[in-house]
């Protein structure tokens, strides 16, 4: 997963019940980086006078459902000061950044 792709959210917590997210809602990462292991998410709000809205979606709360094609060069540019030791997406359970670098040492445990 990483920035542009199409994700669905497969866990629920207060802070999305909050922001009126359920399971299965489908939204789009939206931001180039990742912030205490959670991606910034847009979704479709299905009303015409509130069309979207936005909520941090724990990287391991999200099932990707469709790949942006984005590549590396194309989410540097998009990440802050394009420093590529920001954490911007989550590869065969992975967070990592553009040097390959990994966050967690545990594949899908996220705080490892």
């Amino acid at each position: 997963m990483k920035y542009m792709d199409k994700v669905k959210v497969i866990a629920l917590k207060e802070k999305y019940k909050k922001n009126n997210i359920s399971i299965g809602e489908i939204g789009i990462i939206i931001n180039a980086e990742i912030r205490d292991n959670d991606f910034y998410v847009i979704f479709d709000n299905n009303n015409e006078f509130d069309w979207y809205k936005y909520c941090e979606i724990n990287v391991g709360d999200l099932e990707l459902v469709e790949d942006s094609k984005y590549t590396d060069e194309q989410i540097l540019q998009d990440l802050p000061k394009q420093n590529p030791k920001w954490w911007c997406k989550v590869e065969d359970g992975f967070i990592l950044n553009l040097l390959g670098e990994k966050k967690n040492k545990i594949p899908y445990d996220y705080d490892s």
